[in-house]
């Protein structure tokens, strides 16, 4: 550890002055792009006489120098606010369950289905599952319902539930199929 008389390792002045600037910058920026759609300038300027009052003012030409020529003269003509174009976060990756989770999960089905004697969906028997034994499989409940597809398409096919509608108005229930 540094101690006074050796100079401390970062200054924490410097660290702050350098945030303070930044943040200072960003709403600077901010600044200048909510005023430009405030111009209105007539047609007796000429955009010579336009753009040099624009370079009078540092923060203002700097966001001016950042946008398209599209949308300077969107914003100019007070048409709709073109925002950068941010990449959008991908959606999260699908994962597979492992055995051993598939197993688990056909456990809880059958545990759920057997309290249950009118049948449920597979939505309602996510909502069965209890947050304890999510948590012990490994699954997250937003996902669960997905999940459960392949597990019941395999206990109907084992004959351990049958099922009863089609699609949207499927019910399983436990054991086979009288």
């Amino acid at each position: 550890m540094a101690t006074k008389k050796d100079g401390s390792m970062f200054d924490i002045s410097s660290l702050f002055e350098q945030e303070l600037s930044a943040k200072n910058e960003d709403l600077r920026r901010q600044a200048a792009l909510a005023m430009l759609p405030k111009l209105r300038p007539s047609a007796k300027v000429t955009m010579a006489d336009f753009l040099d009052t624009l370079q009078q003012h540092k923060d203002v030409w700097t966001a001016v120098l950042g946008m398209s020529v599209v949308e300077f003269a969107s914003i100019l003509s007070g048409g709709p606010r073109i925002e950068p174009t941010t990449p959008k976060a991908a959606p999260a990756r699908r994962t597979r369950i492992s055995d051993s989770q598939k197993n688990s999960l056909k456990g809880a089905i059958v545990s759920v289905l057997s309290q249950h004697k009118n049948g449920l969906s597979r939505s309602e028997i996510a909502g069965q599952i209890g947050d304890d034994v999510l948590a012990t499989i490994g699954v997250r409940r937003d996902e669960l319902a997905d999940k459960l597809r392949q597990p019941l398409g395999q206990l109907v096919a084992d004959k351990k539930l049958h099922t009863v509608g089609e699609k949207r108005l499927m019910k399983y229930h436990a054991g086979a199929k009288n």
